[in-house]
């Protein structure tokens, strides 16, 4: 009988999408402090533009429709590009130790060729076939989803973005998109028929079991994250200067 790892899953979203990226970091940090397990995070935000660590927001999100619109303009840990969120998209962040996997995970390319291989596995339970592009998810040429990683000591916060049925007028007035679907597609206009984002879920959660081996068992954030994640929440993420002025280092 063949035992499997077992890993935590977490569904759980804070209506304040700053504190949403707060949580994140929070259970990197305690996962580094050997008071939290490996970790499969699902949640979602309402309309926000997340900007990647070393991006300039004013150059790559119109402030001004966002300001306009009521979007949220977010900047995570992590690089990568500017992404926009609304409850029609899906996120999921993978908390791990480096040395937890068989994979070498120092492989950056390879990390991603690993994390995303969870995503595309789940897609492939609903019948869509998927690639990775460095990266990127592709279905037919189009992208479904995005992802990117920060790395702190031997641990990995990868993270990314699924679109099940986001608002592509509004992604395109936020990241200066107005072709947006050229070159995305949510899931839900790649199906025969809308599924609801429970069935997505789940999906996910047995693509990433099957990917990488483990078995994923449903909690909660404990109380250290979420003290960590309020003060990240308060001296980081809810604060301008980290959101919006570019940084230089």
């Amino acid at each position: 009988m063949t035992i499997h790892p077992c890993w935590r899953m977490v569904d759980y979203s804070s209506k304040n999408p700053a504190m949403n990226l707060a949580i994140d970091e929070a259970i990197l940090r305690c996962l580094l402090e050997d008071r939290s397990l490996n970790t499969l995070r699902l949640w979602r935000n309402p309309p926000t533009v997340v900007v990647g660590c070393f991006q300039n927001p004013k150059s790559e999100v119109n402030i001004v429709a966002c300001k306009k619109l009521g979007i949220d303009v977010l900047r995570r840990v992590s690089g990568g590009g500017a992404v926009y969120h609304d409850y029609g998209n899906l996120n999921y962040s993978l908390v791990v130790h480096k040395s937890s996997l068989k994979v070498h995970l120092e492989d950056v390319e390879k990390s991603y060729d690993l994390f995303c291989g969870g995503v595309i596995e789940g897609l492939k339970m609903l019948g869509i076939v998927a690639y990775n592009r460095k990266g990127d998810i592709m279905v037919s040429g189009k992208k479904v989803s995005g992802s990117a990683q920060h790395r702190l000591y031997d641990g990995i916060l990868h993270h990314g973005t699924l679109m099940v049925d986001i608002d592509m007028d509004m992604l395109g007035h936020a990241l200066k998109l107005p072709d947006s679907e050229r070159h995305l597609s949510n899931l839900n206009g790649i199906l025969p028929r809308k599924v609801p984002m429970s069935t997505i879920k789940r999906a996910i959660i047995r693509g990433f079991e099957k990917r990488l081996d483990v078995k994923l068992k449903k909690a909660t954030l404990t109380l250290r994250e979420r003290q960590i994640a309020r003060n990240l929440y308060e001296v980081k993420y809810s604060k301008r200067h980290w959101n919006i002025v570019m940084k230089t280092h």
